[in-house]
């Protein structure tokens, strides 16, 4: 029976999104790529993450599907799962918060992504799109009622790219990339008055921003930090969340 909930899960997970996450993909080369690619990877990146809200976890990427085009439009479909190492902060609900402001957070976490250049000469520079779901495992609540919900999130921005050091004798590079987005969450009514006491509206709107450098295709360091508006998230859900995530590829 387990085993049929889980599948059921996983298929509506599929199926309910067309369906971004944290760890941007980008093409640091200098020259337009005129093929276009497609990839799947499996087990990818080993992720750890710390928050503003004491809470320190670890999740993997577990596969993605990324297709992109001659002229640098980017399509792609992760699965993400993340897990609690530490909570440092004795308020539950809070915790649950975190996994719902973090952008790869949950047991479970699919997201689809798109970008496409703001001009053809400049594919440095893209309009992106993400759209995901995640299923999150709350804080225990009475009468022995589930303590796992589902949220949906989308995130809509600019990205800008840069490779800054480039050395092909050692094989070693380094980049850094930036993305400024708007935000939109969006879970049942039940679901915010369980965990966050109706202090979150059903749909919350916001704002985020994201920074990270990436040295050798192998290693990535992001700060992300975001919050909800105050018209739509009060009392300890209204404030600006940061986030420290270090990123290694298999």
């Amino acid at each position: 029976m387990i085993l049929i909930k889980r599948f059921i899960l996983l298929f509506t997970l599929f199926s309910s999104i067309m369906s971004f996450a944290q760890l941007l993909e980008f093409d640091f080369s200098e020259k337009r790529r005129e093929e276009s690619a497609f990839r799947l990877y499996v087990l990818r990146y080993g992720i750890v993450g710390i928050s503003s809200l004491k809470h320190l976890d670890l999740s993997a990427e577990l596969v993605k599907v990324r297709f992109e085009q001659g002229g640098g439009t980017q399509f792609s479909f992760t699965l993400y799962s993340t897990q609690t190492l530490w909570k440092g902060n004795k308020k539950e609900p809070i915790n649950t918060f975190d996994f719902l402001m973090n952008p790869i957070g949950g047991t479970i976490n699919g997201a689809f992504f798109i970008g496409f250049p703001l001009t053809p000469q400049h594919k440095n520079s893209k309009f992106a799109f993400s759209l995901g779901k995640k299923w999150i495992q709350g804080q225990p609540l009475p009468q022995f009622k589930s303590s796992r919900f589902m949220a949906n999130y989308s995130r809509l921005g600019w990205s800008y790219q840069k490779l800054l050091a480039e050395d092909p004798l050692t094989n070693s590079s380094l980049s850094i990339w930036s993305f400024p987005h708007l935000l939109v969450q969006q879970a049942s009514v039940k679901s915010r008055d369980s965990f966050f006491d109706s202090q979150i509206d059903p749909w919350a709107y916001g704002y985020g921003a994201e920074i990270g450098l990436e040295y050798n295709t192998q290693l990535k360091v992001i700060l992300h930090g975001q919050q909800l508006l105050p018209s739509f998230a009060q009392g300890d859900y209204n404030r600006f969340t940061a986030r420290l995530t270090l990123a290694y590829r298999f």
